[in-house]
């Protein structure tokens, strides 16, 4: 691994701009390509003990540094990866991250060059302990497998849609593209009791060198699930605004699933059913996706009824696919509007800026410019990404909105480059990239299909084979390795890409 963590596309002329380096030294310079001229020289900073990665780490900053240029940073003899100052550094990046969910349709004839596939999983569903059968062709896969999930699913499409609400230029392709996904969320619902079902898979998974129209075993349609109807209830709720043409219809599938909601206070949760051995997505608890389908509801309603849940319920916060309460806060404060109540408003505003604080507190201290403290466990990059955007979101109820941003800037750098093992965790870019991730279309193709975010450091290395081959007893920033067989370090997931998506749509890069 490199000496120099950097960023490893680069930065914008006015960009704060760090690396963090592992070398005893009290001075760095900073290098033309072209030429190998110098364009900066400058001070390391003081050393820093750094306890995730269990080094001892230095900051250089060399953010005078605005000419336009391909660069390469030295400390001594020691280069960094090369690196732009641009106008857009990050050229085809957003395009990418958004790019990778068309490469994760199900039930299409796919054409996206040697990843191509005829249209795959479009027989019909069997509905677990029945001989009912459904079609719920479409959506997209979820991860490395071909398993669809309601939960995940409505994290990554609330993800994609706030992107395009708050994003200063919207991508006009993602409305179409979260289409594809809600179409085949709709047909999840149980058209009788309005329940949702919690998912759709084989069995067991396939073969990991496996394309997806050659898994053709038995689908099986397991249970509804609370989890799976509140969720989908509150994207679908949602999804209204930003689809007027369909907005009756979605509306009215939100509406009969908070019916079964309350009809069904007390379900119990998920739980693979026998003979199942594919993702889970299980919770503990469902009193945070209800408070977010009561919370988009009532924005996109007003009824008084949903209001009177939320302010009856405790304020829940988390933007993972298991703790939602925080959609729940941005769509009561961002939609609410003149129908919001005072103090509940207040409380809201007051746990999301709580929840900021306890995110920019490790940031501060931090030598790579992230908020994780010793926290890297499975998917620790949806991590990143979410803090991120919850800083993002908070925005408009802070005096710290700058710094918000800022924060926001260096998790993405921390991304593409600048972290312990110096790999640029969205693979197609930067000078070291993931190249092998748990996914099974690359694996197959034998190269990585551009723009994923894969999951990053896992510091519980015992989950895992590869990761308990090569990175047992390491340091917890460091568990990280770039192999096929890592499905809980080098794994991808529509709603791990979705949360660094919406970091690259809103801070407009």
């Amino acid at each position: 691994m490199n000496a120099i963590r950097i960023n490893q596309l680069g930065y914008r002329p006015d960009d704060v701009k760090k690396a963090t380096v592992t070398l005893n030294a009290k001075t760095f310079r900073v290098q033309r390509s072209s030429d190998r001229s110098v364009a900066y020289e400058g001070t390391v900073g003081p050393a820093l003990h750094d306890a995730p990665s269990g080094e001892t780490v230095r900051v250089a900053d060399f953010s005078a540094l605005t000419e336009e240029g391909t660069y390469m940073l030295y400390v001594g003899d020691t280069p960094s990866y090369p690196f732009r100052i641009s106008d857009n550094p990050y050229d085809g990046l957003r395009a990418a991250l958004l790019g990778f969910f068309h490469y994760q349709k199900c039930g299409v004839d796919l054409d996206c060059g040697i990843w191509s596939h005829p249209a795959c999983h479009t027989s019909l569903a069997t509905v677990y302990g029945t001989e009912i059968k459904k079609d719920v062709s479409g959506g997209w896969h979820d991860a490395g497998d071909y398993g669809r999930y309601v939960v995940p699913a409505a994290k990554a499409v609330a993800d994609l849609l706030l992107a395009h609400e708050l994003a200063p230029k919207p991508d006009a392709e993602l409305l179409d593209a979260v289409w594809f996904e809600l179409e085949w969320m709709l047909k999840m619902q149980d058209e009788e009791t309005g329940g949702v079902y919690h998912k759709v898979s084989c069995h067991h998974f396939n073969a990991l060198d496996e394309m997806p129209h050659n898994e053709r075993a038995e689908l099986v349609l397991c249970p509804v699930t609370s989890t799976a109807t509140a969720t989908f209830a509150a994207v679908m709720a949602m999804a209204s605004r930003f689809c007027p043409d369909k907005k009756e219809r979605l509306l009215s599938a939100a509406q009969n699933a908070w019916d079964w909601l309350t009809a069904n206070p007390d379900a119990p949760m998920f739980k693979n059913p026998e003979g199942v051995f594919t993702g889970g997505y299980g919770d503990r608890s469902d009193k945070d996706e209800r408070f977010w389908a009561a919370c988009e509801l009532f924005a996109a309603t007003g009824g008084e009824a949903f209001h009177d849940y939320i302010k009856s319920d405790e304020i829940h916060t988390g933007l993972g696919w298991n703790q939602v309460g925080t959609y729940g806060i941005v769509a009561y404060l961002y939609h609410a509007k003149d129908r919001a109540d005072a103090p509940l408003t207040a409380r809201m505003e007051e746990t999301l800026l709580t929840v900021c604080r306890q995110i920019m507190n490790p940031y501060k201290n931090d030598p790579y410019g992230v908020s994780l403290g010793d926290e890297y466990r499975w998917g620790s990059n949806m991590t990143v990404g979410n803090h991120a955007m919850t800083l993002l979101l908070a925005r408009p109820f802070t005096k710290h909105a700058a710094e918000y941003t800022q924060a926001a800037l260096d998790h993405l750098h921390y991304l593409l480059g600048r972290n312990p093992v110096s790999y640029s965790y969205i693979t197609g870019f930067g000078a070291n990239p993931a190249l092998y991730p748990h996914h099974r279309p690359s694996v197959a193709m034998g190269q990585a299909v551009p723009g994923m975010v894969v999951g990053g450091p896992n510091k519980f290395t015992q989950q895992d084979p590869a990761l308990k081959e090569h990175c047992t007893g390491f340091p917890p920033s460091k568990c990280y390795v770039d192999h096929k067989d890592s499905y809980s370090g080098n794994e991808i997931t529509i709603y791990w890409n979705s949360p660094v998506y919406f970091m690259a749509a809103v801070l407009d890069i």
